[in-house]
């Protein structure tokens, strides 16, 4: 009796998929009740995870090496992307990356924010303690 897969790539997907549309959903409300419409727009990115999935599915992919024009096998088209270690590095990488731009533009964003908010206090402090000539 072959032995069948605890969980198939298409419920995978599919999990995935129900997990992107949670994650943003979730994180936008709950980005935008704490910091405003920037939060919100970083709640926004649950749709990088299916796309990262997609690419952790495409460079771990298997390919036995089947040339589906001469069908025949062909060693040389072969590609086992878990079998590989600069795969995985690869994709440690292309994560820590990805994580610190996002970081940066968040960084970008939040410092705007708090300037403009730093300027209005302290001119209202100001205002507040001016004296009357």
């Amino acid at each position: 009796m072959p032995e069948q897969e605890l969980i198939t790539p298409a419920q995978s997907d599919h999990l995935v998929m129900i997990a992107m549309i949670v994650v943003t959903i979730i994180g936008a409300i709950w980005g935008y009740r704490t910091v405003g419409g920037r939060g919100a727009l970083a709640g926004l990115c649950g749709p990088l995870v299916f796309v990262m999935w997609q690419f952790h599915k495409y460079v771990t992919r298997f390919d036995p090496g089947f040339d589906p024009v001469t069908h025949k096998y062909d060693p040389s088209r072969e590609y086992y992307g878990l079998d590989k270690v600069k795969v995985l590095l690869f994709e440690v990488v292309l994560f820590v990356v990805l994580g610190a731009v996002l970081g940066w533009v968040w960084t970008l964003l939040s410092r705007d924010r708090l300037t403009q908010d730093t300027t209005q206090k302290a001119q209202s402090l100001h205002e507040a303690h001016k004296e009357p000539i």
